[in-house]
């Protein structure tokens, strides 16, 4: 599905919404929920941000500026997802995660522009990108308690029980720790990243803890569009395979209302019980699984438009409009400023200093020079991480 295919159909879409009676926005921004107007007004920007980054990517791509196309589009219901959780949690996100990110990224206290330009780095490799330097496009920053992940599927759920394992075994010993003793972790994934062996062992363990009566305060998050890049999820697997020692939850992901309780109440589970939950959010794939993909090689247009019937950012503009808290023309000046401003960002990205050389990729990784090898050898030889004469490891050993 081509970019501008999306856009138009995000333009066409709003300029038919009809505005409903004016509400006043510290109410629910519809009956039975509890996501008021005003918040929902302010989700709604990060998804916008978040799906403008996703076209930002592909335009740099086609520049020759940008060198990574996988985007969030259709996942930007995780907006709400990073709304349950306090910035002091610890994540570790999906990379379908743009619209989390710049939710995080704000209620931390940080500018929009700020969390933009953190993926706008990220896109055109900047040595400048606050996590990774220019070597990966990833979510992730230390100031906002986002753990990054590698490329490697699935790969970061065990890591993420060590985190939730590691919050709460702080907490039992009295210990000092990066985060709030009540803090919960969460990681994100897709609906064939459960099928991975990395992935069945952090759920089982996590379900291993919870039968042994072993607090332990993680939520996961399977974002289920259906397809592991063009291969296709079976319908009600994810449900149907979770681990029975795991409360189960289950949300719309296009229905950012929706995903707002659901996300609330799964976390407040969490949080309470310290023990684990899955939250299931179905979602859509919009725009293909990368820039690259040419997704009528194995899906029919029929269900390629039935995904666009569903594109979470028509369906949060259609709450906004419905609830008389904004109009359609309003909506539509907003993207197109908010997607020309993304593209001035992105050349101004594309002109930051890049990395140049393999010495440069690699120079934080390891010490590469015997001096740094002696250093660093002199940091692990210090007293104060050497062995006691008990047996039992040092301060820093344990550390």
């Amino acid at each position: 599905m081509a970019r501008d295919t999306v856009e138009t159909h995000f333009t066409e879409a709003v300029a038919a919404l009809s505005p409903g009676a004016p509400r006043d926005p510290g109410l629910p921004v519809r009956e039975g929920t509890t996501l008021t107007g005003a918040r929902c007004r302010e989700l709604f920007e990060f998804q916008l941000g978040s799906r403008l980054l996703d076209v930002t990517a592909r335009w740099l791509r086609e520049q020759g500026q940008g060198f990574y196309t996988i985007g969030s589009a259709g996942h930007e219901g995780n907006a709400a997802i990073a709304a349950a959780l306090r910035v002091t949690d610890p994540v570790l996100p999906h990379y379908r995660s743009g619209a989390f990110y710049l939710t995080r990224s704000a209620m931390a206290g940080r500018l929009p522009e700020e969390g933009m330009r953190d993926v706008l780095l990220g896109l055109t490799a900047s040595a400048e990108e606050p996590m990774a330097g220019g070597r990966h496009k990833v979510f992730g920053h230390p100031d906002l308690a986002v753990i990054p992940q590698t490329s490697t599927i699935a790969s970061h759920l065990p890591r993420a029980v060590g985190v939730a394992f590691a919050i709460e075994r702080t907490r039992q010993l009295g210990l000092p720790g990066p985060w709030p003793a009540d803090a919960i972790a969460m990681c994100s994934f897709g609906d064939a990243s459960t099928n991975h062996a990395s992935a069945l062992s952090g759920l089982n363990t996590a379900a291993y803890c919870s039968y042994q009566k072993l607090a332990l305060p993680i939520l996961f998050v399977c974002e289920d569009n259906g397809l592991g890049i063009s291969v296709r999820t079976p319908e009600g697997w994810v449900k149907a395979a979770h681990h029975p020692l795991l409360r189960y939850f289950e949300a719309d992901g296009c229905d950012l209302a929706d995903v707002h309780d659901v996300a609330l109440a799964a976390a407040d589970h969490v949080r309470s019980n310290r023990a684990p939950a899955l939250l299931r959010v179905g979602t859509v794939r919009l725009m293909g699984h990368a820039g690259s993909d040419v997704e009528l090689s194995y899906r029919t247009k029929r269900e390629i438009d039935a995904d666009l019937a569903r594109d979470p950012l028509v369906a949060t503009a259609r709450l906004l409009v419905e609830a008389g808290l904004t109009t359609p023309d309003e909506l539509l000046l907003r993207y197109e400023t908010t997607r020309e401003h993304l593209f001035k960002m992105a050349m101004e990205s594309s002109r930051r200093p890049r990395l140049v050389s393999a010495l440069d990729i690699v120079e934080p990784l390891a010490p590469r020079t015997p001096a740094a090898v002696a250093a660093a050898g002199r940091n692990v030889a210090a007293p104060e991480a050497s062995w006691s004469s008990s047996g039992r490891p040092g301060t820093a050993a344990c550390g």
